[in-house]
């Protein structure tokens, strides 16, 4: 086991976001573990190990098989380049529903809750990092997809709880991303008209900022507890021209 080798875990990974976060990990030499339930992960993998000569490796997980995912965490952490970061990407985001539609809101605690906690297991005794993708909006509470919200807003509880409980051993933070990337139906112009709404800049947040958000959290041992918004001030709320 190389373990001298520095290792990141990342859920989600297969496009988007996750692979974005995957590129510049890799680009700063991590080992790599992605995660993806659909999407094609394995070019993903495949671009990553050809422009940064750097091992990637795949794992295809549907992380509401929460037996599967503690099998999976015990399994990388006892094999080759076991992960020191674990980013924990992966997301579902329902369509508007009610608040007693029970469905989205388990799905929500499986995918964003429970994984990220039992994802805590695949660290290393001692020099471990999790950090937990949130949500710009969570203060901002619309009530539209609660299964959503809900899930979010317990992950970002169990940031705080974490770090505090699995001090001085393992740190653990988040970032919490504003509008970044257009949505199936909305294109570069309609995430710019709800940027502007939304943002008192204005404007959508940068891919490379949470990159830069993600680094920065990685290389500043002393930081635990903390959420970092990269939203250009999303969780503000709008606020209106003077």
């Amino acid at each position: 086991m190389t373990g001298h080798r520095r290792s990141a875990l990342v859920t989600g990974a297969a496009r988007r976001v996750g692979a974005h976060l995957a590129r510049r990990l890799a680009a700063r030499g991590y080992v790599l573990h992605l995660h993806a339930h659909t999407g094609d992960l394995e070019s993903t993998a495949a671009d990553l190990r050809r422009e940064f000569d750097v091992p990637v490796s795949v794992h295809r997980l549907d992380l509401r098989d929460t037996d599967a995912v503690r099998k999976w965490a015990q399994a990388v952490r006892r094999g080759e380049d076991p992960p020191t970061l674990v980013v924990n990407n992966a997301s579902r985001f329902p369509g508007p529903h009610a608040i007693t539609d029970i469905g989205p809101l388990t799905e929500g605690m499986l995918v964003h809750l429970v994984t990220a906690t039992v994802l805590l297991e695949a660290l290393p005794d001692a020099g471990g990092h999790a950090v937990n993708m949130l949500d710009a909006r969570l203060p901002l509470l619309d009530g539209e997809r609660p299964g959503y919200e809900l899930s979010k807003q317990a992950l970002a509880h169990q940031t705080l709880l974490a770090a505090k409980r699995l001090a001085p051993k393992v740190r653990v933070n988040a970032i919490s991303p504003g509008l970044l990337l257009p949505s199936p139906g909305c294109g570069e112009d309609g995430l710019a008209r709800l940027a502007l709404r939304r943002s008192p800049q204005h404007r959508t947040a940068r891919l490379d900022d949470v990159a830069a958000a993600l680094l920065f959290l990685e290389n500043a041992t002393s930081v635990t507890g903390q959420v970092i918004h990269v939203d250009a001030g999303e969780h503000l709320g709008a606020v209106e021209n003077t």
